[in-house]
């Protein structure tokens, strides 16, 4: 492999991390590949698709620094059906589970259904965000396999690979179960941990992997991508990548008629969060859960958190994101001078933590305006 620091990186299913990118074709040019990587960085930048394009790099009949993507490895990895690759993630604890079923062995045939189409379509789209119901965690069960199947050869003596996406999402037991095999790693096997909350993971779990850290994407890759990948018209585009925080999935999740709506429910949760009764509250909740759940959930927090964040940095005479906006903010600092915002900006991290791991979201956001209207002042 060439070894120039200045070529072009390959890979180009994952947006931009060109320094991450270096960094693992060094190390396959080396062919020093670690037992485990822990992929950490802000959600939505890429810390999947890398993960599976190392998986598919590692598997490509092939070989080369770049995987073909027409081979039969390849193939099966576009739908995450690889026999050598192993996509984990939080599932439903089925009825009646214990110590000797596998992950899946116990789910009812419509959950079964949804965890397959969420992995395929994680397979043919990276960047996508998982959702399955009743999802509450990485599961023992989960782990346990993975002790099974790590010592079992794969065809062609290539890596087996397991990649283990929202490691903090590993229930305690998991988590200790996982150590087990992290401190005695069978021969050719490689675990990669993907996490943008490294701090919830085990410090014994932590000190065994790689870590390897991802950048937030620039404004211009991810309105390039936008306009690209999704054929949203360039001005939209260049709104979302300003609204989505360096993450394309979060801006992808963003698309759709009803942003400026969102924008403006965000305004109306902090006005009633800081003047009206509980039930005014009540009613913008409602609005903001009535329809598509966790997912809609968790983009209204991303936004309030940016509108917060711009009060922040407006009151330092920074630039600010939400530039459409600048006056409401303006009153609202002029109105509230001794206001709480960095405790507010962490009381919404929580809520966005806490909507993600399926915690009732109205009460999450219930208890939220009340954290805000404290912390306003």
């Amino acid at each position: 492999m060439p070894s120039d620091p200045h070529r072009k990186p390959v890979w180009p299913r994952v947006l931009g991390q060109r320094r991450v990118k270096l960094q693992l074709l060094s190390v396959l040019e080396s062919r020093r590949l670690p037992h485990a990587y822990l992929f950490h960085g802000p959600e939505g930048v890429g810390k999947d698709a890398m993960a599976i394009e190392l998986a598919r790099v590692l598997h490509c009949e092939r070989g080369g620094e770049a995987a073909c993507g027409v081979c039969d490895s390849c193939v099966q990895l576009d739908s995450l059906q690889h026999p050598g690759v192993r996509f984990i993630t939080a599932l439903p604890v089925g009825k009646d589970e214990d110590k000797d079923d596998g992950p899946l062995d116990r789910l009812t045939a419509e959950e079964l259904r949804n965890v397959q189409n969420e992995l395929q379509a994680k397979g043919k789209d990276p960047y996508r965000r998982i959702a399955i119901p009743r999802a509450t965690g990485i599961k023992i069960n989960s782990i346990r396999e993975i002790r099974r199947e790590a010592p079992m050869s794969v065809a062609g003596n290539a890596r087996r690979v397991f990649i283990l996406s929202h490691a903090e999402m590993l229930t305690s037991v998991a988590a200790h179960t996982l150590l087990k095999t992290l401190e005695e790693p069978p021969p050719n096997c490689m675990l990669i941990l993907t996490t943008p909350n490294r701090e919830e993971l085990l410090p014994t779990i932590i000190s065994r992997c790689q870590q390897v850290r991802f950048d937030p994407l620039t404004e211009d890759q991810i309105s390039a991508a936008l306009v690209e990948r999704d054929s949203v018209e360039q001005s939209q585009a260049t709104l979302l990548a300003r609204l989505s925080g360096g993450s394309y999935t979060r801006a992808r999740e963003l698309l759709g008629d009803d942003l400026m709506q969102e924008r403006e429910q965000v305004l109306e949760f902090v006005r009633r969060s800081v003047v009206s009764h509980h039930a005014d509250v009540g009613r913008i909740i409602d609005d903001v859960t009535e329809e598509k759940g966790r997912v809609r959930v968790t983009r209204f927090l991303h936004l309030l958190l940016l509108w917060f964040r711009d009060a922040l940095v407006l009151a330092r005479d920074g630039a600010i994101i939400n530039i459409d906006q600048q006056e409401s903010l303006k009153k609202f600092l002029a109105r509230y001078p001794g206001s709480d915002i960095p405790a507010i900006l962490g009381e919404i991290d929580r809520a966005i933590s806490l909507v993600e791991r399926n915690v009732y979201i109205k009460l999450v956001l219930y208890n939220l305006a009340g954290q805000i209207k404290a912390n306003i002042r």
